[in-house]
């Protein structure tokens, strides 16, 4: 059973152009696409936040020296966020 959503007309313009292009076959080859891309977007989404909360946790469990002790986590240190860019 398929179901039918309507576009709006931006991107049912948006759609027509990419199948007129000849780079598509039809309007479910576009939208195909599209949820792939949107799919592994989500996906990588998924991976950067947990790395950031396994960041975040070896941050918080790590020994504190006499410094940090006294001073409240606030935000990331620049060592997460090196770990994070790496």
């Amino acid at each position: 059973m398929a179901n039918q959503t309507a576009l709006l007309p931006e991107h049912q313009n948006l759609v027509e152009s990419f199948v007129s292009s000849g780079r598509y076959d039809g309007p479910h080859a576009v939208l195909t696409a599209a949820l792939t891309l949107l799919r592994e977007k989500e996906r990588e989404r998924a991976a950067r936040l947990s790395a950031l909360h396994a960041v975040l946790a070896a941050e918080l469990t790590a020994p504190k020296n006499a410094e940090s002790v006294s001073a409240p986590i606030t935000r990331p240190t620049g060592t997460a966020i090196a770990r994070l860019s790496a």
